[in-house]
């Protein structure tokens, strides 16, 4: 997996998880809002799973405080 996650641009995947969030409250069905959500949940393992299992530093993979 590690090779895997060396591919990932966590900046551009930072960004682009902010567009979800922000599309997310635009949703206009609920299937839609479940959609999107299952996404942003695929994004949130594959954060926590460069961070917890292979060393990757918070910053660097999550959006911290007020950086947006």
């Amino acid at each position: 997996m590690k090779n895997f996650l060396k591919k990932i641009d966590f900046k551009d995947l930072k960004r682009q998880k902010q567009t979800l969030l922000e599309a997310l409250g635009q949703a206009k069905t609920k299937k839609k809002a479940e959609d999107l959500n299952g996404i942003l949940n695929l994004i949130d393992a594959l954060q926590d799973e460069a961070v917890d299992k292979h060393g990757y530093k918070e910053k660097a993979v999550f959006t911290l405080g007020k950086e947006k």
